[in-house]
């Protein structure tokens, strides 16, 4: 006679599960190819191949190339919420703010081939939705731990909205140099000097 525990593993998953399985497999194989050959340059019919799927099973889940982004993106957004949670605020020191870039390195070491793709496209002159959605995503949880990012949010302030986006681009770009290079001298003085400039930032230093 099987066992309980056997007997539940021959068990069909359920609907559900099978198609957030499938989905995952696709977005795993998609940000792959995104990373290897750029987001322009794949077609569906090589996500249903890296994914070993039908094409019509590909676009039972996702009608097109954004579609996949979106996905890539919220579930890289929702990995990414807690290392942003960990942020002191609503004004953290410098030796804080410094600990939470080295933690942040960490998580884009892991997630280096989504990190690298979402940063990319973001700042291309036309950004695919997707991109420009997970940086106002990363904005809104950046402004919900530091009171200089919600104010510089705010209609109208030009200048400090300038500055915010220059710390945070020399942020996002020096996290991907690290996850691509390894923890180096110069990898280490490129954190190092963006966490002196949120920092200063949040300070208000750079406004003055």
């Amino acid at each position: 006679m099987a066992s309980p525990v056997k007997a539940a593993e021959d068990q069909p998953k359920p609907v559900n599960a099978r198609r957030a399985a499938t989905r995952e497999r696709i977005c795993t194989a998609a940000n792959h190819l995104f990373f290897d050959y750029g987001f322009g340059a794949v077609t569906m019919e090589q996500v249903a191949l890296a994914a070993d799927i039908q094409r019509s099973t590909l676009y039972l889940h996702f009608r097109e190339k954004d579609e996949i982004l979106a996905a890539i993106a919220e579930g890289y957004t929702a990995r990414l919420r807690p290392v942003i949670a960990r942020l002191a605020g609503p004004s953290p020191s410098r030796e804080e703010i410094a600990t939470w870039v080295q933690e942040f390195a960490v998580f884009v070491s892991r997630e280096r081939e989504a990190t690298e793709l979402l940063v990319s496209l973001s700042h291309l002159p036309k950004a695919p939705a997707p991109a420009i959605a997970f940086g106002q995503d990363l904005l809104a949880m950046m402004a919900e731990r530091l009171v200089a990012i919600r104010e510089a949010l705010q209609p109208g302030n030009h200048t400090a909205r300038a500055w915010m986006i220059a710390v945070m681009d020399t942020l996002g770009w020096a996290l991907c140099n690290h996850a691509r290079s390894g923890v180096t001298e110069s990898s280490q003085a490129r954190l190092a000097v963006s966490a002196e400039g949120l920092y200063r930032f949040v300070c208000g230093d750079l406004q003055k």
